[in-house]
C-alpha cells in the first residue's frame, strides 16, 4: 500500500472512530439508556452477580457464570469509554492526517509534472 493509500485509510478509520464516539455520547445522553444500561445493568446487576459468585449455596459452575456475567458489565463500560476516548484522539489527529495527505498528493503531482517536462525536453 502506498503512503497515500495508508493515509486515506487512516482518515476513513478516524472518521469511523469519531462517528462511534458520537453514538456513544448520544447514548449516554439518553435517559432510558442511562437508567437501563449504565445504572441497572452496570451497577445494580453487576453487584448482584458478584454477590452470587461468592454464594456457597450455588455450585462452582453457577458461581463462575455469575462472575463472568458481572465481568461483562465491566467490559461494556470499558468499551463505551474506549469508543469515546478513541474518537477524541482520532478527532485530534484527523487534521494532521489530512494535511499530510494533501502534501503527499502535491508532491506526487509535482513529480508527475516534472516527468512530463523531462519527456518533452528530450523528445520522448
Amino acid at each position: 500500500m502506498s503512503d497515500i493509500q495508508d493515509l486515506e485509510q487512516g482518515i476513513k478509520d478516524a472518521e469511523t472512530l469519531i462517528a462511534r464516539r458520537q453514538m456513544a455520547l448520544k447514548l449516554s445522553e439518553n435517559r432510558e439508556f442511562r437508567k437501563l444500561i449504565l445504572e441497572d445493568f452496570i451497577v445494580t446487576e453487576a453487584a448482584r452477580l458478584v454477590q452470587m459468585s461468592a454464594d456457597p449455596a450455588l455450585n462452582q459452575q453457577q458461581r463462575d457464570d455469575a462472575l463472568s456475567m458481572a465481568q461483562a458489565t465491566g467490559h461494556l463500560k470499558r468499551y463505551l469509554s474506549m469508543m469515546v476516548q478513541m474518537g477524541y484522539q482520532a478527532e485530534r489527529e484527523l487534521p494532521q492526517m489530512q494535511v499530510a495527505l494533501d502534501e503527499l498528493r502535491s508532491v506526487e503531482t509535482n513529480d508527475d509534472d516534472e516527468g512530463k517536462q523531462w519527456d518533452t525536453r528530450h523528445g520522448h
